[in-house]
């Protein structure tokens, strides 16, 4: 009996290495690739100096265009933004960037109510797509800051890379083997960070308009202030359409542009995301707002 035990504690022993070392080999096959935003930025964006970067969640990734802006403004711009993410997930963003040696003049924040309202920050449904930069300190703090729940499976990879790959193994695990072919390819967005939903009404339910007064509680708004200002980066806050919804801001010393209420309803794709028509739309009302504000 004895022998069985320890038999079955090396044997134990032997596959957590062996699967430790398969999760590790997942994850360098996928840090070498184009899939998502962190390794787009790290292996498929070679220039370093840019005018301005995008940043927000799925707003931010559908609303403003940046080759449109860079046609009109005659920029060079990024957009970075990543779903299903919110503002802490964008402090992490712009502290990746800088720490890869890149630099920005400007910020483009696109924000939402609800998120700017929330005074308690946690980890967000995308932040696994950083996980093969783990042994990037801004990464690992990240980690450290908000995987504080159940076993920690992000923050504790750095050690047993397992945890997070079998977690995560369909968004991780197996995008790494397609990586492993096709290491260019990228996930939903193009070589500009753009993506864009398609020219058809989604899920519009018709509400009765309302207005929100804005007051800012999300502790991650004043860690990106304070980012921008050390590395002398202008923060321009961009507020996206918000189907029959107007928001009002406070004063700040920001440069707010407020499109909450721009949009015609037939060019929304759901309550808060717009058709690839409203896309085009936005960004000229964009470009043309930061024309007037120069």
């Amino acid at each position: 009996m004895q022998k069985f035990v320890i038999k079955i504690g090396i044997y134990g022993v032997l596959s957590f290495v062996l699967l430790n070392a398969i999760a590790f080999g997942a994850l360098f096959f996928l840090g070498k690739s184009q899939l998502y935003k962190p390794q787009f930025l790290k292996n498929g964006v070679p220039t370093t100096q840019f005018d301005y970067i995008v940043l927000g969640s799925s707003t931010g990734l559908t609303t403003l265009d940046t080759k449109t802006i860079d046609s009109v403004m005659q920029w060079n711009g990024l957009n970075l933004s990543m779903d299903d993410s919110s503002l802490n997930s964008h402090v992490l963003m712009l502290e990746y960037f800088l720490s890869l040696g890149k630099k920005t003049d400007k910020v483009i924040l696109c924000v939402t109510p609800w998120d700017l309202q929330n005074p308690t920050n946690t980890l967000n449904d995308n932040d696994y797509r950083f996980l093969t930069e783990i042994n990037n300190p801004v990464i690992y703090q990240h980690y450290q800051t908000y995987d504080t729940k159940g076993l920690a499976v992000l923050k504790y990879s750095k050690y047993f890379p397992l945890l997070g790959m079998s977690y995560y193994n369909n968004e991780l695990f197996f995008p790494a083997l397609f990586t492993a072919v096709q290491p260019n390819k990228r996930n939903r967005f193009d070589e500009k960070g753009n993506y864009t939903y398609p020219n058809a009404q989604n899920a519009v339910v018709p509400k009765e308009p309302n207005t929100i007064q804005l007051s800012i509680k999300n502790p991650a708004f004043q860690r990106m202030q304070a980012l921008c200002e050390a590395h002398q980066i202008e923060l321009l806050i961009y507020q996206s359409p918000l189907y029959r919804q107007t928001v009002q801001f406070p004063d700040g010393k920001e440069t707010i542009i407020n499109h909450s209420a721009i949009l015609p309803e037939d060019l929304f794709y759901d309550p808060i995301h717009v058709t690839s028509v409203g896309r085009t739309f936005c960004t000229l009302a964009f470009c043309e707002a930061l024309k007037n504000n120069e």
